[in-house]
C-alpha cells in the first residue's frame, strides 16, 4: 500500500494556507484509500493555538490520521483501517529511528530531525509511500537508511 505522509512543513504549508499544499491534500483525500498520516511529533512541532488557525486545524484534522494513535476512541469516520496506523510503535520501532538518526547521511549543516525520521519510518511500516515535505534531501536521507524501503519526497 503506498501512503501520504506529512511532515511539519506540509502541515504548516496547509494551515498557512498554501495553494499548492491544499491541491495536494484535497487531491490525496479526495481520491479515497488511505488517509493522509500526520507523525504525531510533526503535529507538535506545527501546532499553535490561535484563533487565526483553528478552523483550518479542524479541517486538516479531520481529514487525517494522526500516528501514532491517540489513547482515546477515535470516531467512527476517523478509525484508523490498516494494521500499521492502530498498532502503535514498540521499542523496537523507536530503537530503528534512533538507528536511522545515527545512519543517515544528512546534508552538510543539517542537523538530525527524529521527526522526518519517524515520517519516513511510518510510510515504510505502511509498504512504501510518499513524504510531502519542503526539506526532500533530508526524507531521501533517512529512506536510504532503510534497504528495500519504498519511500520517496515530493517537495511542497
Amino acid at each position: 500500500m503506498t501512503v501520504v505522509v506529512y511532515d511539519t512543513g506540509m502541515l504548516m504549508a496547509l494551515v498557512s494556507q498554501d495553494r499548492r499544499a491544499h491541491i495536494l491534500h484535497k487531491g490525496f483525500v479526495g481520491a479515497g484509500g488511505h488517509q493522509p498520516i500526520v507523525p504525531g511529533p510533526a503535529l507538535s512541532q506545527a501546532w499553535r493555538t490561535s484563533p487565526k488557525t483553528a478552523h483550518a486545524w479542524k479541517r486538516l484534522l479531520a481529514d487525517v490520521v494522526v500516528h501514532p494513535g491517540a489513547r482515546t476512541r477515535f470516531p467512527q469516520e476517523q478509525a484508523p483501517r490498516c494494521l500499521p496506523c492502530t498498532g502503535g510503535m514498540t521499542i523496537e520501532d523507536w530503537q530503528t529511528i534512533g538507528d536511522m538518526i545515527g545512519a543517515a547521511a544528512l546534508p552538510p549543516r543539517k542537523r538530525p530531525d527524529p521527526v522526518d525520521a519517524l515520517a519516513v519510518f511510518v510510510a515504510a511500516a505502511h509498504g512504501g509511500g510518499v513524504v510531502l515535505t519542503p526539506d526532500t534531501d533530508d526524507i531521501e536521507a533517512y529512506a536510504a537508511t532503510l534497504p528495500g524501503a519504498d519511500v520517496s519526497a515530493v517537495a511542497i
